[in-house]
Parts: structure tokens; C-alpha cells; sequence
């Protein structure tokens, strides 16, 4: 069964499916480590919309895009508001958000593309990256499922843009669910526990109870959401690193009490 997979190139080190990248498709989840951001955001942050230098995070994202030969104007970004919205991105999206954060894509946390030379790029400290392809339309997507995009079904709500704009078949599409906080991490309290069993009635074993409280696992919910939506479980690939329990690889935001940086998930077509 295809897997994820570690690539280290000029001292950076990315996430990658090799049988997505083997169909033209750049797909990568940086790590925290090779740029040249000081702490606390050491050192590869990509983040433009923390306090770390802006002219660091540009080389960041400078020597990142270079691994796929692009460039920060092939970037398009959004604002990510912890939302469900989905932008269709095309030629003219190019190199929003890429140097300023003011120029992201407002009001989205998810954009479909079939334009190739694009790089679709969203940025994390503990939320769901979720990555989407259909090679039989050749569409990728991306969209940043923290636990309010979560509750808000983004994945689904960037399944079915894909099924309205460009007749993929959730049969046919294939998902990887990149790095994030962990069920092994992400305590809630009982407010929004019960807020969860009351959304996802039909969801079992995404919340689990010991002697700590309720953890809540967002893997295996946006997993278990886009199976129900015709995805099939086979085309499903999940990296269950757990961002919170590894922070000399990531950056966590709750483990690190919000002063981090951010990972980048990119995903766009080479041809």
C-alpha cells in the first residue's frame, strides 16, 4: 500500500507520497529545521503571520520552493480564518500571500487548483493539513482543518467544489492526511466534547475518555467524514505523526504555548 515518505534535500526535510509525486504532483509537509529564523521560531518558519522577521520567512519559503524548482510567486496562499469557504485558484491567484500576508486569499482555508506551476500552500502548528488529487481530472486541493474547520466539514465542503467545478468523483480522488495534533494530545474540555458527539453522531471512536478528560481525535474524524462521502478507505493515506509529541521535528503550537512558528503544506501540479 502507498505510504508517506521523508526526503531531505539541502537540509531541509519535507513529507512527501512518492506515488502522487510520480504522477506530477509537488506534495510536501515541511519540517521545522533547515531555514534561518532565530527563536522561538527556529528555524524553518513559514509562517508570515507570526512575529518572526518577514525577510526570514521570504528565504524560508525561497529555499523550500526551490526543492520543486518554483519560486515564492508560484505560491498562492489564504488567510486561513478557521473556517469551511474554498477558493478555486487560478493564474491570476499567483503570488497572493506569498510576501505579504495581506495579499492571502481572504475569508478561505482551502483552495482547489488544476493550473499547472501552481503551489498551493496553507501553514500549521498543530491543525489537520488535508491534501487532495483526483488523477483521473488531474485537480489538487488543500485545506487547513484545525478543530473548527473540522466542525465545519472543510474537507467534505473541498471534496464536493472539486465534484461542482470539475466532475471528480470522490470514488476516484485520493486524500493523504499530513501531520498534526494528535488524539494521543488534543485534550478537550466538555463543552466542545459534547459539541462533537451532538455533529458527528455517526463518527465512532474519534473521542476517547480517561482519568485526564476527552482527547478528540481530528485524523481519524476528517478520515471517517470523507469515507461516508464516497472516498474510498483505500485512497485514504494518513501520516499520524503527532505534532505536539514531536516538536524537534514540528513546530506545536499548544505544546509550545503559541510563541512558534509554522510548518507549510504544499501541494500543485508540474504538468
Amino acid at each position: 500500500m502507498p505510504g508517506f515518505a521523508w526526503i531531505k534535500n539541502d537540509g531541509i526535510s519535507y513529507i512527501t507520497l512518492p506515488h502522487w509525486a510520480e504522477q506530477g504532483v509537488n506534495v510536501a509537509f515541511s519540517a521545522r529545521s533547515g531555514g534561518v529564523s532565530q527563536a522561538p521560531y527556529n528555524s524553518l518558519n513559514m509562517g508570515l503571520h507570526v512575529d518572526d522577521k518577514i525577510s526570514d520567512v521570504i528565504e524560508n519559503r525561497r529555499r523550500y520552493l526551490e526543492l520543486f524548482s518554483l519560486t515564492p510567486e508560484n505560491m498562492v496562499c489564504c488567510e486561513q480564518v478557521h473556517g469551511n469557504s474554498v477558493a478555486v485558484v487560478g493564474k491570476e491567484e499567483q503570488g497572493r500571500g506569498a510576501l505579504d500576508y495581506k495579499t492571502s486569499l481572504p475569508g478561505y482555508d482551502a483552495m482547489v487548483c488544476t493550473t499547472p506551476g501552481i503551489m498551493l500552500t496553507t501553514f500549521y502548528a498543530d491543525c489537520i493539513p488535508i491534501f487532495l488529487f483526483d488523477p483521473c481530472q488531474r485537480v489538487v486541493a488543500i485545506a487547513h482543518s484545525g478543530w473548527k474547520g473540522t466542525m465545519g466539514r472543510i474537507a467534505t465542503e473541498t471534496l464536493k467544489v472539486m465534484q461542482k467545478e470539475y466532475n471528480c468523483l470522490p470514488e476516484k480522488t485520493e486524500v493523504f492526511i499530513g501531520p498534526g495534533i494528535g488524539g494521543c494530545c488534543f485534550n478537550i474540555g466538555e463543552e466542545l466534547s459534547k459539541q462533537v458527539k451532538e455533529e458527528f453522531t455517526r463518527l465512532n471512536g474519534i473521542l476517547n475518555y480517561d482519568s485526564n478528560g476527552c482527547t478528540w481525535d481530528l485524523q481519524l474524524t476528517n478520515r471517517l467524514m470523507l469515507e461516508e462521502n464516497g472516498v474510498r478507505p483505500e485512497n485514504i493515506f494518513i501520516c499520524d505523526l503527532c505534532t505536539a509529541c514531536n516538536t524537534e521535528m514540528f513546530f506545536s503550537y499548544r505544546r509550545e504555548q503559541g510563541g512558534t512558528g509554522r510548518m507549510a503544506a504544499g501541494i500543485g501540479l508540474n504538468y
